[in-house]
């Protein structure tokens, strides 16, 4: 059987991308691109940029402004962290092209990468690129007349400006991070649904904005890094409330190598054909969190599929509480559960940062796990935190005093 081609490794070869597999190696390829002093100084100042995330609230777009300053230095620290984003998601385009019309509109260009992509595996059609970055678009017209790519109009604007023209294809890339705030959606450890119409609502004027420059039978092609999480779920839930129904034939998790790291993207096509009941969204959530997890063992779950476990299992709240710091954020919770299905079944749930436990116990044990929790409880509040009681009531998990 004939090997496939990976379109995307080519497609980074073309742009002499050459990945480092760590961090410190980025330095030394800046080094070697603009001398030692001017490389480690260009690299330093884009690292310095990014961690005044919490006092400077301008410091995404000086940071995209920095980086986009010249063409090679944009490509230098793109290939760092993203080349291999760019190399799996050129291959889905190439598996999904059928929803790919022929008008394109990449929202949120940055420098052109997959906008040149898009020009060259589809000829036939024409990309309009917007990034609101000048320096970014700059930078991709610098890309385009590199590649001899003519299909594609640049434009400086932030998407939610555009005029009233329709697309056959908006394609949407690592957009939702900075068009929302989403740190605070998952702190409250609240129940999965909850969650996820939290960061529906918080996402709401730009998932309107973007929805509506899909034509009618057109497609929107979103591609986030994020886990398939309460995030993910409240995007979804939201495009289809703006009649984008998700395609699951189109969905696919990619796991991508970004230096030390891995990251992972969400990648799906949504068709403008008309909102789908809400549990079918839910029950497209649930598949793309069962196909590729295997963080169900035995009698315990982890991560988002604990959450998922509990939201479709969890029946009656019997014993709980989050803790609290003295300045009111939510640490972590611990909380009982009975089970819908199997009453013979008890559900522990523990959730702290990002590490979130689900565990399955006899329901003969019902009084030694309560038992457990309230020491627990007062182990923290003697600790000197603050332990408040959850109450769940008509589907609403709530804080108590």
């Amino acid at each position: 059987m004939e090997e496939k081609k990976d379109i995307g490794l080519s497609y980074l070869r073309q742009l002499d991308m050459n990945p480092p597999k760590e961090s410190k190696l980025l330095y030394f390829q800046f080094s070697a691109k603009y001398g030692e002093t001017t490389g480690r100084k260009m690299l330093t100042d884009l690292y310095r940029k990014i961690r005044e995330f919490e006092d400077n609230p301008e410091y995404l777009r000086e940071f995209y402004e920095m980086k986009n300053e010249s063409l090679d230095k944009a490509l230098l620290f793109n290939g760092g962290y993203q080349a291999d984003n760019y190399r799996q998601i050129c291959n889905w385009i190439v598996d999904n092209h059928d929803v790919f019309g022929k008008e394109i509109l990449d929202a949120g260009c940055e420098c052109g990468i997959m906008s040149c992509f898009l020009g060259m595996a589809l000829p036939e059609s024409h990309i309009t690129a917007v990034d609101r970055s000048s320096n970014a678009i700059r930078a991709a017209k610098e890309l385009a007349e590199r590649l001899d790519v003519n299909n594609i109009t640049f434009i400086n604007t932030d998407v939610t400006n555009l005029p009233g023209q329709k697309y056959d294809t908006v394609f949407a890339m690592r957009l939702l991070q900075e068009n929302c705030e989403i740190n605070d959606v998952m702190s409250g450890y609240n129940m999965l649904k909850a969650e996820a119409a939290d960061f529906a609502e918080n996402i709401d004027d730009f998932a309107k904005k973007l929805a509506g420059l899909v034509a009618e039978n057109g497609y929107l092609v979103s591609a986030e890094r994020c886990d398939v999480d309460p995030v993910f779920l409240g995007w979804i839930q939201k495009l289809n409330e703006c009649g984008l129904a998700g395609l699951p034939e189109c969905y696919r998790e990619i796991v991508c190598e970004e230096m030390e790291n891995q990251g992972r993207i969400q990648v799906f096509a949504a068709r403008n054909s008309g909102m789908e009941d809400a549990d079918e969204v839910y029950r497209f959530w649930c598949a793309c969190q069962i196909v590729h997890t295997d963080l169900a063992k035995n009698s315990q779950y982890t991560g988002w599929y604990a959450d998922m476990e509990l939201q479709n299992f969890g029946k009656e709240l019997l014993n709980g509480f989050i803790l609290q710091d003295s300045d009111g954020n939510n640490l972590l919770t611990y909380s009982l559960w009975s089970h819908k299905e199997f009453p013979d079944f008890l559900l522990l749930y523990q959730a702290m940062s990002d590490e979130h436990i689900l565990s399955l116990y006899q329901a003969s044990s019902k009084d030694d796990l309560i038992r457990q929790i309230e020491d627990l409880k007062r182990e923290y509040v003697q600790a000197g935190t603050v332990a408040k009681p959850l109450i769940f009531e008509e589907g609403v998990l709530k804080i108590g005093y």
